[in-house]
């Protein structure tokens, strides 16, 4: 095998750059979607541009103990899914030519050179000497024990002065503040998050409930360092992302409401009537007088931008749209010059991608920055603007880390057990402001028993039970999820014993976003981080086996074994059905949907969350497979529909209000009886006869309607003042 050719950190070919330490293909600047195999093929070609990889070199280095049959399938599916990300024709192909039986040769001009030209290398200097004299050589063989003592103290001096020289620069370089340099701020028993300080630095504002995305709770503002906080607003709706304006006379805030508008309210800090600002804006924050920026939907659905503007609107333009319709991009915060954007954005998963630096006019998508495996929720500028900061969890739990404008290593400033979400950066540049947590969140089940702990250490996320109802799954993530329809992070996937309490996992180092269990019970359909499906037995009698030709996310067994999932199709995402061995792929839904959430015990219905036709507001709907009008479950956006595993039960839970109605099914019906445009109150919901409620987080339908799983989520975030180092 020739020899392997080290890569720089950036690799251009045409309007495409191979980003290899952060793992990412683009294209004009703009992240193209390219799993882990397809990227490591591509690594491969463009490491030896115009020379055949063989199929064998292909195999050894990245399918290694594969057998030559998962081998050659593995191969096949990765090269597809490299040319489709590439646009290449296999038939005329630009980039990557097929040499059949043999390999594969990367025949596109590669813009940056691979290795230093001739040019680049150092010049060996002759020593000073007459023209036909030997060149001078040191006598080392002459003396070998002189010169090995000589040598000796050579090395010894330079060490020792390398030592001093380390010792040097690590004085110079920043160290991140110990604990017990941090101030707090609050001290409240439940939760303060989303931190934000006046222009002046005087005053602190946040939102006093749990969630650090959009949630219920209240703006609330404190006069620093020692005034007492003061409520602002008296509302159930939901909020996010308070702000000061330029005067610091009003505070900014988004509300979400039922009918799932995203809208700017703002309230008067010295307390008055909250008033609406801005229809169709979140995360609004000014970057003048008048200016502001903020998120906006477009034409309905969930994409969302960012939008610069007037704070009239007058003058609005586009300043950066994700690619793909069901992303979202939430917060934007502009650079001190007023040339860059940082955005925090979701992915058509709904899953944080790491922060985005975009040019303020638009001109390009821009590129990611701070670590490139952790998803970033918030993000601040340094008032010189030469550092950027970010609240990201590459490790699995939030910290604050930052990065040296354009283009520096990110580095972590604060570490620990605890969570820190939210930045504020203080006016004078010395400290900043964010919310620390200490949470988990521990699994219960209910049965004929009572209530009991499965779960005892770490956190249990994403529950469902075994068909039979004797066994329950879980995901066990690092971070302790505080909104469970959306799975932030990936977890190991284990399986409980109900009877004796054991737990063990049931793939070992295999983490996963979102998984269901088949009818039988023996086999689990796995989502992993790279869009790709798995399917695993139980008993473990053989290894998990991709599901070929299904690339999405949250698979349900459908009837007869099929899998269902969402796939994400052009710009928007549908519900899709595929046998387990990847053959008859086919669209089940010609509706988009967002999240796919349950299938019925019949298969005739799944229930997930789609704009309705017509108006195009989002709701949870549930979707008939054998073709017909979807029916939305509820008026309001939050309200979702799963089963009991015999068929007699419907469960129906709020998303964001932490209850739920368990309601008897008539024999033969699939569905609640479920008014025209959905239930409009709990009040419709507990007037069916055999309504009860569960006033509990996530509830998970086991076998019947007496079993189920719940959660247990203790909480606490107050904030804190960090020195920055």
């Amino acid at each position: 095998m020739p020899p392997q050719t080290q890569l720089p950190r950036v690799v251009r070919f045409g309007t495409f750059e191979v980003d290899v330490p952060a793992g990412e293909l683009r294209k004009n600047g703009l992240k193209v979607k390219l799993q882990a195999q397809p990227f490591q093929v591509l690594c491969m070609l463009v490491e030896r541009p115009g020379e055949v990889v063989t199929r064998e070199e292909l195999r050894s280095r990245l399918w290694p103990g594969d057998s030559y049959g998962d081998f050659d399938h593995g191969l096949n599916a990765a090269v597809k899914r490299l040319r489709d990300a590439l646009g290449d024709d296999p038939d005329n192909p630009r980039f990557v030519q097929t040499l059949q039986r043999r390999g594969y040769r990367f025949i596109g001009a590669i813009d940056t050179p691979l290795n230093p030209s001739a040019n680049d290398l150092p010049i060996a200097r002759p020593s000073q000497q007459t023209a036909g004299e030997a060149p001078v050589v040191p006598a080392i063989a002459g003396n070998s024990r002189r010169s090995t003592r000589t040598l000796a103290a050579v090395a010894a001096v330079a060490l020792t002065l390398l030592a001093i020289g380390v010792g040097l620069w690590l004085r110079g370089l920043s160290r991140p503040p110990e604990r017990s340099q941090w101030v707090q701020l609050t001290n409240l028993p439940d939760s303060a998050t989303q931190p934000a300080l006046s222009p002046d630095g005087g005053m602190l504002a946040f939102i006093r409930g749990n969630s650090t995305l959009v949630g219920p709770g209240q703006i609330y503002v404190k006069i620093l360092p020692g005034g007492e906080p003061v409520q602002l607003t008296h509302d159930n709706v939901l909020k996010m992302s308070p702000t000061f304006s330029p005067d610091g006379s009003r505070i900014a805030y988004t509300v979400v409401d039922q009918q799932f508008h995203w809208d700017t309210w703002v309230v008067p800090t010295l307390g008055g009537e909250p008033q609406p600002l801005l229809r169709n804006a979140s995360g609004l924050l000014w970057t003048g007088p008048r200016q502001v920026l903020f998120s906006e939907i477009k034409m309905g659905g969930l994409h969302m931008g960012i939008v610069g503007a007037e704070e009239s609107r007058i003058g609005a333009r586009d300043v950066y749209l994700p690619e793909d319709e069901p992303a979202m991009a939430h917060r934007s915060y502009l650079s001190p010059d007023g040339k860059w954007v940082l955005l925090v954005e979701m992915d058509q998963d709904h899953l944080w991608l790491p922060c985005r630096l975009a040019p303020i006019n638009g001109s390009t998508p821009g590129r990611h920055v701070g670590p490139p495996e952790g998803g970033c929720t918030f993000a601040a500028w340094s008032h010189d603007g030469r550092w950027m900061y970010f609240t990201t969890n590459p490790g699995g739990i939030n910290h604050i880390w930052r990065q040296r404008s354009p283009d520096g290593q990110p580095e972590q400033i604060t570490s620990g057990p605890t969570e820190e979400e939210g930045i504020a950066i203080a006016p004078d540049g010395r400290s900043l402001v964010t919310s620390v947590a200490l949470r988990s969140t521990s699994l219960w089940v209910h049965d004929a028993k009572g209530e009991r702990q499965i779960s005892l250490e770490g956190n249990g996320a994403n529950a469902k039970f075994t068909p039979d109802g004797k066994k329950l799954c879980y995901l066990l993530v690092k971070e302790a999820p505080n909104q469970f329809p959306l799975y932030r992070d990936p977890g190991e996937l284990r399986i409980a014993d109900l009877e004796s309490g054991r737990s063990e996992p049931v793939v070992r180092d295999f983490p996963v976003l979102d998984y269901d269990i088949s009818a039988d019970g023996q086999q689990v359909v796995m989502w992993t981080r790279d869009q790709q499906l798995w399917v695993a037995r139980f008993d473990r009698g053989s290894p998990p086996v991709q599901v070929l030709n299904a690339e999405g996310g949250h698979p349900r067994f459908g009837l007869g074994g099929d899998i269902l999932f969402r796939h994400l199709k052009g710009t928007s995402t549908f519900v899709y059905r595929v046998h387990a061995d990847g053959s008859g792929l086919q669209k089940a839904l010609e509706e988009p949907v967002f999240t796919l959430n349950a299938v019925s015990p019949d298969g005739g219905w799944v229930t997930g969350w789609a704009p309705l036709s017509g108006n195009g507001r989002l709701a949870w709907q549930a979707f008939p497979l054998n073709g017909g009008p979807s029916i939305p479950v509820g008026m309001t956006f939050d309200l979702s529909l799963s089963w009991s595993f015999d068929g007699r039960s419907s469960f129906i839970s709020h998303v964001f209000g932490g209850q739920t109605f368990i309601v008897p099914l008539a024999p033969g019906e699939a569905l609640p009886r479920i008014p025209a445009g959905g239930f409009s109150s709990d009040d419709d919901i507990a007037h069916l006869p055999g309504a009860r409620r569960i006033d509990a987080e996530g509830v998970v339908p086991g076998p019947s309607a007496n079993v189920y799983a719940f959660y247990h989520n203790t909480i606490q975030r107050n904030l804190y003042r960090i020195p920055i180092p």
